[in-house]
């Protein structure tokens, strides 16, 4: 019966071993892969994943993405990944057509965060939310931050600026705590006027804020600390531009390791953060809540690290 092949293909022990056998010696022959998403309609589990983005336009979601894919890969092949924007296919999650959601768009309602938990778990990147089903994700960027504000200091920089990122930002408010953080240790006075909003993480806004500042109040810091690289790569233009020289006249430091932070000039010093293997770290704990393993309430990767390169090292 169809009963009896099911229960020999998912290793029943309603079946005695005998017809088990013969049932998966015919399997073998037909080159028969049993349906994952059948398998799963009979327990409740569509084994598709749901990650949520804002957009495709970041580096650091693809290399996010790559490690998540990756991840599902290696620890359970039987999930499917499924990238959505959330505005258009939160339908799929109110009809369980996936089994967990993954949040890295910052801007995300929390109210509607908690209304999807009361569906299914959820784990929420870059963004600070507690409540039941709801799991976080997040790596070490406070400390990131004030190691590399403790390096600027110790190069003699005296009035260190800071160019802000998403306000919705999870990771922006935390690297900004790192900063803070750095100068309160030193004992510097944290300087609001030096203190900039670029609402964004791209380079045009980068460039944009710093063209605008240096144009108003002229360079009024010697060194510039980024919310992340694109925002740096922005800067330096602006500052370029201005007439200034990089870091002769200001250094300047991203938060990422992106690719093209090695091949601008100067290349730019920044915090090396591991986002593949932190997508795989991501994937192997969302298998470990859809299985209601003992799983704590937050993930905390410990990557990031300083790297040092010609826009703070001077020849």
């Amino acid at each position: 019966s169809v009963t009896t092949v099911s229960y020999a293909l998912n290793g029943s022990k309603e079946i005695p071993e005998a017809t088990r056998k013969k049932i998966l010696k015919a399997a073998e022959e037909l080159n028969y892969v049993p349906s994952a998403y059948a398998s799963g309609l009979k327990r409740k589990k569509s084994f598709n994943i749901g990650v949520f983005i804002p957009d495709f336009d970041g580096p650091i979601h693809h290399t996010v993405l790559s490690g998540l894919a990756s991840g599902f890969k290696e620890y359970d092949a039987r999930y499917n990944m499924l990238v959505m924007i959330p505005d258009s296919n939160l339908s799929m999650i109110r009809s369980r057509m996936v089994d967990l959601a993954i949040i890295m768009d910052p801007k995300l309602d929390i109210s509607l965060i908690k209304d999807i938990a009361q569906v299914m778990p959820i784990i929420v990147l870059d963004k600070f939310v507690h409540g039941e089903n709801i799991y976080m994700a997040d790596v070490n960027n406070e400390e990131g931050m004030f190691n590399q504000t403790m390096k600027l200091l110790n190069l003699g920089c005296k009035r260190i600026a800071y160019l802000l990122g998403p306000k919705a930002s999870y990771h922006n408010s935390t690297r900004f705590n790192g900063y803070k953080r750095a100068l309160a240790t030193s004992g510097v006075s944290f300087d609001e006027d030096i203190v900039f909003d670029a609402n964004s993480f791209t380079e045009e806004k980068g460039y944009q804020e710093i063209k605008e500042i240096l144009k108003t109040n002229g360079l009024k810091f010697d060194a510039l600390m980024c919310g992340n690289d694109e925002l740096a790569i922005g800067a330096i233009k602006a500052l370029q531009e201005a007439g200034y020289a990089v870091p002769k006249d200001v250094k300047v430091t991203g938060f990422d390791n992106i690719d093209k932070a090695s091949f601008i000039s100067p290349s730019l010093s920044t915090i090396s953060v591991d986002w593949y293997g932190y997508g795989k770290r991501v994937a192997k704990y969302a298998i470990d809540v859809i299985n209601k393993e003992n799983v704590e309430e937050s993930l905390y990767v410990n990557s990031a690290n300083v790297i040092e390169r010609e826009s703070t090292l001077e020849k």
